[in-house]
């Protein structure tokens, strides 16, 4: 049972992901023929370099930008995750 329950989530979390990806590639499609698809949000944290020696460095920054069609695809993706 509960592996079930951990597949399910899962399962959720990639829907999520790949609709607010195509709800994003939709936006940016559209943001010159429909104006408030060019509005939108960000948050994140900014790239930060760390250098470890003169070998190795590392950059790690993470930035989430929703615009409306973001938010419609992610609606269709939980929408279509229950209903199928």
């Amino acid at each position: 049972m509960a592996r079930y329950r951990e597949s399910r989530l899962i399962l959720l979390l990639l829907t999520l992901i790949v609709g607010a990806i195509i709800g994003t590639v939709i936006g940016e499609a559209l943001r010159d023929y429909v104006p408030i698809f060019s509005r939108s949000a960000s948050m994140g944290i900014s790239p930060t370099t760390i250098h470890i020696g003169t070998i190795i460095s590392f950059t790690f920054g993470i930035t989430l930008r929703l615009n409306l069609a973001t938010a419609v695809g992610l609606i269709i993706a939980v929408w279509l995750f229950y209903r199928l």
